[in-house]
Formats: C-alpha cells, structure tokens, sequence
C-alpha cells in the first residue's frame, strides 16, 4: 500500500542531520562513559557553537557586507548550514525535554530556531542574512560552554574563569544587545524580507532580550560589590575635577 505523502528533500535532509547529531551524542557518551548527560550535552553544543560562528561569519562574508550581499540568492553552502544547525536544534530541543534541565526560556530560544530555519530553507534569497544572524547568535556560546566545563571542573575561582565569564559577558551584551537590534531593524525596514521573516525576527529578538534581563540580574548580583566600588571611584575622579 501506497504511503499518503512521500518525505520531502527538505525532511529527509533535517532528518539525518538529526540523526548525525543524536549519533554523535551517542558517541561521546560511549566514549566518555563516567561524565554527565550534561556534559556531553554541553560538549557536543561546544562543536555546535564554535562550527556554526566560523562558517557563518565565514558565509556572511564580512568584509563585504553590504545591504546586496545580504540579500543574495540562497547558495547550496547556505542551504547547508541551515540543515546542519536544523538538526542540532531539534537534538538540542529534544536532550532539554527528556531531561528537563533548561528554562521555559530556552526552549522557546530552540523552537524558534527550529521555525527560522524552516522558513529560510524556504525562501530563494537572503542566505547571507541568515549565516550572519547564526554566527550573531552563537558567537558567545562557545565560551558558555568554556564557562560551564571551568565551573563543573572546580575552576570557578580562577583567573582564567573570570576572564572567560566577563569576555562572554560583554560580548553577549554587544552581540545580542546592539548588534542584534541593528540587524532586526534593518530587516523590518527591508522590502526583501517576507512577513513571515519579519515576525520570527521579533520573536528573537524578544528572547535576546529576556536573556540579556536575566545577565544584568546575574551581574548586579555576582559584580554588586565591585560595580559598587567602580562607581565610588568614579565618583571621586568628578569630585576632584570639580576641586
């Protein structure tokens, strides 16, 4: 008997790039047998990160970054990637419901990955535009996970954690924060961009923003005594210029 519908290209695609990804989880578990679920969770979205940031500054092309060069035709290498990061998101997505370990913030951060990428795999231009904003959101996972292996190691006092931490820090804050609303509006005010593009564009921006509230808390409550002391000294300078 005949199936209802056939697997499109576009599936069977996001099907063994999922696949890869559970495989290669599989494998670091295999191969790491006394660490955490976790942590192999952790280590395979280190590969995930640094890959995903390289190629896609890589394909966005930033020395030649230009309204036209965002909007270029989608280019197999660009289609690529979409498929590649479409199955990391959907392993990513399924590790966080089986083990329940992420914020409601989180998964909404991985559906809506998961959505973006759907509707670019879709369209027949602005592939350029959709390498940038992966490399712009995954430019500071890297060090996340850095963070998290010093920090689960015992080398959460060190000097090199707090220059890990703080690095990724600011750079989340430039990435997301500054970076991000540029992107956004230059998409919204673009006559290239579809609805559809418009609206998840919003949505993540409307994630960055909660996760940038939720490291200005960590901040005020970690760096609250030295914030404290840097604007005493602060203070000072402007006290004395005014002597």
């Amino acid at each position: 008997m005949a199936l209802g519908h056939e697997l499109s290209v576009d599936s069977l695609f996001k099907l063994t790039s999922f696949l890869a990804w559970s495989w290669l989880y599989v494998g670091c578990a295999i191969q790491y047998p006394d660490q955490s679920p976790e942590w192999n969770s952790r280590a395979i979205t280190l590969v995930h990160g640094s890959v995903a940031t390289v190629v896609g500054l890589a394909q966005c092309g930033i020395r030649t970054l230009s309204p036209c060069h965002l909007t270029m035709k989608v280019m197999p290498w660009h289609y690529a990637l979409m498929v590649w990061s479409w199955g990391y998101f959907a392993f990513d997505l399924l590790w966080c419901v089986v083990y329940w370990s992420e914020s409601a913030l989180m998964l909404c951060h991985h559906i809506s990955a998961l959505i973006a990428i759907t509707i670019y795999m879709q369209k027949q231009y602005t592939g350029c535009t959709f390498a940038c904003t992966l490399a712009l959101l995954e430019i500071t996972n890297p060090l996340l996970q850095i963070r998290w292996f010093l920090k689960n190691g015992g080398q959460n006092k060190t000097v090199i954690f707090m220059i890990v931490e703080v690095t990724y820090l600011v750079m989340f804050v430039l990435a997301r924060g500054i970076l991000g609303t540029y992107l956004m509006y230059k998409i919204l005010n673009s006559d290239v961009f579809d609805t559809d593009q418009k609206i998840i564009s919003v949505i993540f921006y409307i994630v960055s923003a909660g996760f940038l509230y939720n490291i200005f808390k960590y901040v005020e409550y970690k760096y609250k005594t030295t914030i404290g002391k840097l604007r005493e000294y602060i203070d000072g300078i402007v006290l004395s210029d005014r002597v």
